[in-house]
């Protein structure tokens, strides 16, 4: 709810927000919430239970994300 409420405020579609998370049930919120894209961070939870989580691409520092 606090991701959809976020978007709403900002009056963006939630397919087209990313959402960054490194907890499992935020990763799991982002996924059920219907957003674009949901980051997992791997700061110890690991990289498969995130992905298992939902995460559609998991990263274990953000700077992976820079081109």
């Amino acid at each position: 709810d606090t991701f959809q409420h976020a978007a709403r405020q900002l009056d963006v579609p939630f397919e087209k927000c990313v959402v960054l998370e490194d907890a499992h049930s935020g990763v799991q919120a982002g996924a059920a919430g219907g957003f674009g894209l949901v980051v997992g961070v791997n700061r110890g939870a690991g990289a498969e239970a995130l992905k298992a989580s939902g995460a559609d691409v998991v990263v274990d520092d953000l700077q992976e994300l820079l081109p």
